[in-house]
């Protein structure tokens, strides 16, 4: 049975100790994967640094486009700053690219890749027809490798967006990525196309795979590899790793002073469904302000509906929290009136408590004096009973019993001792409320106010007022005290109750409150 015990005792520290191992490895994990959330926050918050470093550059290449001399080297200049502008503002850029088209001359490269920007900038700008016009006249003949990148990114994003419209847009969409991906399959934009090539004709592709094979040259290309990680990942169902990728790829687009960027906006869509609301409103409005500061026309619609959806849910939130406190604010004032309420009946118990208590060792205090007076006087008629019966023996013996009748028809003692009892009876209540007579003659009418013939003796009308003070009401106890007959307590108490200031039935309960 022990052993049973013991067992029984065992088992249940080990399984103890597994749930709270668990618990500590469940909160572990959920930081680890939060962590590449506080990283992004300090980027945001060092965002202002960032785009000084990028203000720098700006300077630097304006300087070198300043101290060009040719226009070939003024042209290089220009799409220099094209490329650091196109994810920065796309008005500076659309200006730059303007630039590079008066400068590009004959040269088919040059004249290639201007147009491959114009068609870029016109398409960011939300001008999709001008977009494809200058695409469609655009010569390529020139362009390899690398070159190829800027009017391939145009063409897959123009065709995309036309393909639903019209059909033959789709065999131009495949040629274009086909030839990129010929000409560049190391480049991560290229190869992320290549893969959604391959979904569209429904063929089979390890999209994670291909993409780390990659080649990451600057940290446009890393923010862009993590982004379209992301998204492959999303792709398989796996959003906690989407996450992580869409926050590193943010935290590249902040170090490069990116202002137009999707990774951002894709991490605060999955944190809104997530139900991190607040931090989902935050990348969402800076999403949106950098958008607004890019003039990047194209994504207003976009951010600006995720915005109101995520405002919406805030805005109930809000509304649900009001009257959340509301309510809370209510039931506190209601407690505390419960509370003023209860204390109120509690400092009147109180004090109800303190008077019933005095009166209570008043009314001890009336006992003690009364018991020992009583005490006192029963001794003393004992010892006189003693004393007249030995009289009576002595009488008796020596005079005979003659003597003994002429004694018993004297007046008896106890008359004496009758008034003897009283005078004790004044002065012991007398000695206990010393103000009672003046206390009674507030409650008298004028003309009819009771005095003390001797001082330290009451007359018969305060005793009768004394008893029932004391707790006697009742006329025939009153009477047996006094020694008189019901009738005539009864005359006193009628005449002093006609002559109060109380001739109601009252009048007992303020003497006894006296």
């Amino acid at each position: 049975m022990k052993n049973k015990k013991y067992f029984y005792i065992c088992s249940m520290k080990k399984s103890c100790f597994l749930v709270f191992a668990l618990l500590l490895l469940s909160v572990s994990c959920e930081k680890e994967r939060r962590a590449f959330l506080l990283t992004l926050d300090d980027t945001i918050e060092r965002k202002a640094d960032f785009d000084i470093v990028h203000e720098h550059l700006q300077d630097s290449l304006r300087s070198v486009l300043s101290a060009a001399t040719t226009d070939s080297a003024r042209w290089e200049a220009s799409y220099n700053l094209e490329k650091i502008f196109f994810y920065h503002d796309v008005d500076s850029c659309y200006g730059y690219i303007r630039k590079m088209l008066q400068l590009q001359g004959k040269d088919p490269r040059r004249r290639g890749i201007s147009g491959a920007c114009y068609a870029n900038i016109l398409y960011k700008m939300d001008s999709l027809s001008r977009a494809l016009s200058v695409l469609e006249k655009t010569d390529t003949s020139a362009l390899r490798g690398t070159d190829f990148r800027t009017y391939g990114f145009a063409g897959y994003h123009i065709y995309r967006k036309l393909m639903p419209e019209d059909q033959s847009y789709s065999q131009k969409y495949r040629e274009l990525t086909d030839k990129w991906w010929r000409g560049d399959s190391t480049n991560v934009e290229c190869t992320y196309y290549h893969i959604e090539r391959m979904r569209l004709d429904s063929l089979p592709v390890a999209g994670i795979g291909l993409l780390e094979k990659c080649t990451l040259s600057s940290p446009n290309d890393t923010a862009k590899f993590y982004y379209f990680l992301a998204k492959e990942h999303l792709n398989d169902a796996n959003q906690a790793k989407a996450m992580e990728c869409f926050a590193t790829s943010a935290i590249y687009d902040l170090r490069v002073s990116a202002k137009a960027y999707n990774a951002l906006y894709e991490l605060a869509r999955i944190l809104f469904r997530r139900g991190d609301i607040r931090r989902a409103d935050r990348y969402m409005r800076m999403t949106l302000e950098d958008a607004y500061s890019s003039h990047y026309a194209l994504r207003y619609n976009d951010i600006i509906a995720s915005e109101f959806e995520i405002m919406n849910v805030l805005r109930k939130e809000d509304e649900q929290k009001k009257w959340t406190y509301l309510i809370t604010t209510l039931s506190v004032a209601l407690m505390l009136l419960v509370a003023v309420v209860l204390l109120f009946r509690l400092a009147k118990y109180s004090s109800w408590l303190s008077t019933s208590r005095s009166k209570l060792n008043e009314v001890s205090n009336i006992k003690d004096s009364f018991l020992a007076n009583y005490m006192e006087k029963c001794v003393d008629y004992l010892n006189k009973v003693d004393e007249y019966r030995s009289s009576l023996r002595h009488t008796l013996k020596q005079d005979g019993p003659d003597a003994v009748r002429a004694m018993l028809r004297k007046p008896s003692f106890a008359g004496g001792e009758f008034n003897e009892l009283l005078t004790s009876l004044d002065s012991t209540f007398l000695g206990i409320f010393p103000d009672f007579v003046d206390k009674v003659n507030e409650h008298m009418q004028e003309g009819y106010k009771l005095e003390q013939s001797t001082k330290g003796t009451m007359s018969t009308e305060l005793r009768i007022l004394a008893l029932i003070k004391m707790g006697i009401s009742k006329r025939q106890k009153i009477a047996k005290i006094l020694n008189m007959s019901v009738t005539t307590v009864y005359s006193y108490h009628c005449n002093l109750q006609k002559h109060s200031i109380h001739p109601g039935a009252n009048f007992d309960r303020v003497i006894a409150s006296l």
